[in-house]
């Protein structure tokens, strides 16, 4: 065959500072996250999307403890957490 599709990989999705309750996820357990089956370079964005967010651009995103952005591409195992941005002292 000449072209093979992508391996299905999981990634687990960690949701901060109320995103959960935004998306009315009744039994979210914060400390073990969602985990998903994707394919294999899956962008953030389109996981982000499937989970039901729309308003991306306001949230802050990391990507196994690194900065990520709505572009990046996704491989097995890996650990995205989402933060919205908050302000004070």
């Amino acid at each position: 065959m000449l072209f093979r599709k992508p391996a299905m990989v999981k990634v687990t999705i960690k949701l901060f500072s109320g995103i959960n309750r935004d998306l009315n996820l009744t039994d979210y357990d914060p400390s073990r996250g969602i985990e998903l089956e994707v394919r294999d370079g899956t962008r953030l964005k389109k996981v982000l999307k499937r989970l039901g967010m729309r308003k991306l651009m306001h949230n802050a995103y990391f990507l196994n403890g690194e900065r990520a952005g709505l572009w990046t591409r996704l491989r097995d195992e890996d650990e995205i957490s989402c933060i919205k941005p908050s302000a004070g002292g």
